[in-house]
């Protein structure tokens, strides 16, 4: 009987070690074949600048890169799939490892073809559609509190911490603060640019490559971040109001998390399933477009959310469309997560300006200050209205410190909590306009 169960045990670590070994579905043996066919189509350049090229290098290559990473005793705890799929793209193609073809497929791919905006509405609008429709009407307005104590204290006390060591409270806000926190690169850094520029009578060109840098630095920054407060968030001696594991809502019955959800009625996974997932999601992208034209206060990707949470909130939608949308999100999330990270690393981080940034010990402190006051604020005044720490701090704190929506995807995937992308969201677009608008202000008397 005892050796029986020895037989047993042996066979399913087996199976556990066999698994371990597969990549998407693959067996090792096949999926490296794959990946030396693509690096031999990569290193002849011969690839085209098309949809085709760039998902199934980027794809393939995050998988890759998702898997060692996440096969790496503690590095894995602290977001290691995802991390080398954000950092090792850009450092090879620095380094002359791969060619700059690459970067420019992978670039051309995920901005000029418009992969993008594919993929980041599928989980914005799944995810939002996915969510408990009372949790999401509890939330409510007080999400903004922590968002505008992130900024505040950003400015604030980064501004003084700049000042006292001699970087200057002035620059501090303009090149370090204001750009980590204004909503990214394409929504923060150029208008930000654009602003300055109008202000002191420099070129706005020239601004840009003094702020630029601090966005991409301030973005590893909150991916590390990331995965760190996913560690922490993991330990058993932690309070019960420090992580909610992925639920941002600290209901009020002893700080203990309710269940809203009903029992699951959810019909099985089907490839019509999907057809449905991409048509809301996409809907409800050209929605989001046509309202930004005619309004263009707010970036489109703010009229998906609100688009999406309206249709949630007002329980619009039927539920097998809210559960197909479900579906296309999980898909996204499995499948084109480790490309979308891929496709940010080559296709947009410069490791040259990083370097040259990083040679800097006051630029490079103030870049992490800004982070981890963002973080803490968030975190603390989020425990005021009823969030969880960890919750609120990737949330409201990351979301702001990130590259806008290819940072917020990073972020989360680092996180453990891709659930979160609607707040981060929130956070990266209206928070941005936000610190837009305040620095708009400000500027004609500090610059």
């Amino acid at each position: 009987m005892a050796q029986l169960k020895e037989e047993q045990i042996n066979e399913r670590l087996e199976g556990d070690f066999k698994e371990k070994l597969k990549i998407a579905g693959f067996g090792l043996p096949v999926f490296s074949g794959v990946v030396i066919v693509l690096l031999i189509g990569i290193y002849m350049e011969i690839l085209p600048q098309n949809f085709a090229s760039g998902l199934i290098v980027s794809m393939v290559f995050g998988l890759a890169l998702m898997w060692v990473g996440n096969q790496i005793p503690v590095f894995n705890t602290f977001g290691g799939g995802p991390i080398l799929c954000i950092l090792i793209p850009a450092l090879f193609l620095y380094w002359g490892i791969l060619p700059e073809s690459m970067g420019v497929l992978t670039d051309n791919f995920y901005n000029e073809i418009g992969f993008s905006d594919f993929a980041v509405t599928g989980i914005i609008v799944g995810s939002i559609l996915s969510m408990d429709r009372k949790m999401l009407m509890k939330i409510g307005i007080r999400f903004f509190i922590p968002l505008l104590a992130a900024i505040a204290s950003g400015l604030l006390i980064g501004g003084l911490v700049g000042h006292l060591i001699g970087f200057g409270f002035r620059e501090t806000i303009f090149y370090v603060v204001g750009p980590i926190m204004g909503g990214g690169m394409a929504a923060g850094a150029i208008p930000m640019a654009e602003i300055f520029a109008d202000t002191s009578g420099q070129d706005s060109g020239t601004i840009l490559a003094q702020i630029a840098p601090a966005v991409m630095v301030g973005n590893m920054i909150c991916i590390l971040a990331a995965g760190t407060l996913n560690g922490l968030g993991k330990r058993k001696n932690r309070s019960k109001s420090f992580s909610g594991d992925g639920e941002i809502l600290r209901l009020e019955n002893n700080n203990q998390k309710i269940d809203l959800k009903s029992v699951s009625s959810k019909l099985p996974f089907s490839v019509n399933s999907l057809i449905i997932g991409i048509i809301t999601a996409t809907t409800i992208f050209v929605f989001g477009k046509i309202v930004a034209e005619l309004i263009p206060a707010f970036h489109s990707y703010v009229w998906i959310i609100l688009g999406a949470a309206a249709l949630k909130i007002f329980n619009v939608l039927p539920s097998y469309v809210e559960e197909a949308s479900e579906d296309w999100y999980n898909f996204i999330t499995k499948a084109w997560v480790p490309a979308i990270l891929v496709a940010i690393s080559a296709g947009m981080i410069d490791f040259s300006s990083v370097i040259e940034i990083v040679t800097n010990p006051s630029y490079i402190s103030l870049t992490v200050i800004t982070v981890i006051i963002a973080v803490l604020a968030a975190g603390f005044f989020g425990l005021l209205v009823g969030f969880y720490f960890v919750e609120s701090s990737i949330a409201a704190g990351l979301g702001m410190a990130d590259m806008g929506g290819s940072g917020d995807v990073a972020v989360l995937s680092a996180a453990g909590r891709m659930n979160l992308m609607p707040f981060l969201q929130i956070s990266s677009r209206i928070g941005g306009a936000i610190m837009l608008i305040i620095l708009s202000l400000i500027a004609p008397f500090l610059m």
